[in-house]
């Protein structure tokens, strides 16, 4: 706001009476209205300049979060060092004064926090910390994705599927956010819905494992043939270093087979 103000300082110099207006002239409103012009300008280079300091500040905030907890040996000493700078920021008056930047700063606290939680395997504290992240950044589609991801985990389905759909309202172009959602919706039964997310997935990123789950879902509305065409396709274009996949692809066409031949 302290560069606003500034805009107003020539008006304090023009009296509203007629006569000041014909004393002044046509040269004079042209002069004013370029100082105001040109303070305009000023004020606009003024915030971009902060603005760029401040993503500056923020990148070299994360960095320095990243390079600490790289000194770090165990999972738990990053959860409670984050933990203890999250704290500290919340409790300091400076961020009290300046909500906005205290926001900036948390959230890259907390997506550090959340990956440490997800690397150390406990999803309720990951599912909490995203919900952090989501008050702080609402279109946040990362955040909506890993929570949406952690309630299909436990079987939450309904609340799975609202994250999800969240995140590819926010991010459309995200195959992995169609493949989760089609899991959601094959788990609750939803084939149809879930064949058209898993299509929707191939078609964003021609992915190995969203033809897989279509031919799994393929199997569980007993189009066997489909399910194979899907499973074979996997085969026909996968790497060597999909051998975990592998292994599961040649199972399920196995059992297809076995199906196919059944009278």
């Amino acid at each position: 706001m302290k560069y606003i103000a500034i805009l107003f300082l020539p008006l304090l110099f023009v009296s509203c009476n007629s006569t000041s207006v014909v004393n002044i002239g046509i040269i004079g409103f042209v002069a004013i209205f370029g100082t105001m012009f040109l303070l305009f300008a000023l004020m606009f280079y003024l915030i971009a300049r902060r603005k760029k300091q401040g993503e500056k500040s923020l990148v070299k905030f994360n960095n320095d979060i990243y390079f600490a907890l790289n000194r770090l040996n165990t999972p738990l000493e990053k959860a409670n060092m984050l933990n203890t700078l999250i704290e500290r920021i919340n409790n300091d008056e400076k961020y009290k004064k300046d909500t906005e930047w205290r926001d900036k700063v948390l959230l890259k606290a907390y997506t550090h926090l959340a990956t440490v939680y997800y690397h150390m395997g406990d999803e309720m504290q990951t599912l909490n910390t995203c919900s952090e992240i989501i008050n702080l950044d609402p279109k946040d589609g990362m955040a909506y994705y890993n929570r949406g991801s952690i309630y299909s985990n436990i079987g939450l389905y309904e609340k799975a599927l609202q994250d999800l759909n969240k995140t590819i309202e926010l991010m459309p172009g995200y195959a992995s956010a169609y493949n989760n959602r089609g899991l959601v919706r094959e788990k609750m039964e939803h084939y149809n819905e879930a064949l058209a997310d898993f299509t929707k997935a191939i078609k964003i990123e021609d992915s190995p494992i969203a033809y897989y789950n279509r031919g799994n879902t393929y199997y569980e509305l007993k189009e066997y043939n489909k399910a194979l065409e899907n499973y074979n396709h996997i085969l026909q274009n996968m790497e060597d270093n999909e051998s975990d996949l592998r292994k599961e692809v040649e199972q399920s066409i196995k059992i297809v087979k076995d199906k196919i031949k059944q009278p």
